[in-house]
């Protein structure tokens, strides 16, 4: 049942109006089911939130995993950059200037935080993967985790897409670039 609802509508509602604002009435209507469906399948707003915001993260990290298993064998820093770029420069415009953008962000992180495994984990092992086959750094496990934690940095100080862009692509080549002329 879940899988027939579509979790963007959701995000779209919850990001402009708030979970306290929005009713389980609002949610059914953005995603086209009755109320009760609603009530029926996830009990809470919450869990139509969490369920959504997991979709969400599934969805954006699956687009930022295909970007690195889809590159061109001779591809390296400019494919990591892109990949960063679907995983989280993609979403600055709705976090920083939606009104409730930041809580969306923030229910992710709690979500990230409560589950043992999480879309976010599948990125990191890709990109780890990915560092790995290219050679593009003698400690791809260490690396990994030096971008991941550095993409978070630069997603909550960037103000748009370009701005995430830039920042990332100083980091990775100050990280990578470095690694590649040495």
């Amino acid at each position: 049942m879940a899988s027939m609802i579509n979790y963007k509508p959701v995000v779209e509602l919850l990001s402009h109006y708030g979970l306290q604002k929005t009713t389980m009435s609002d949610l059914a209507e953005a995603v086209g089911v009755t109320r009760q469906t609603l009530y029926n399948r996830f009990k809470t707003k919450q869990h139509v939130r969490d369920w959504a915001l997991l979709e969400y993260m599934s969805e954006v990290n699956d687009t930022a995993i295909a970007v690195l298993e889809n590159a061109a064998p001779d591809a390296t820093l400019e494919v990591v950059l892109e990949a960063f770029e679907r995983w989280g420069g993609d979403y600055v415009q709705m976090v920083r200037y939606s009104p409730h953008g930041m809580d969306i962000l923030e229910g992710a992180l709690q979500l990230v935080a409560s589950n043992a495994e999480t879309p976010i984990d599948r990125f990191e092992r890709r990109l780890e993967k990915f560092i790995e086959s290219r050679q593009l750094s003698p400690t791809p496990v260490e690396t990994t985790m030096v971008l991941v934690f550095a993409a978070k940095g630069v997603f909550v100080s960037c103000t748009d897409a370009k701005d995430y862009r830039n920042k990332m692509g100083a980091v990775i080549n100050a990280l990578l670039g470095v690694m590649q002329s040495a």
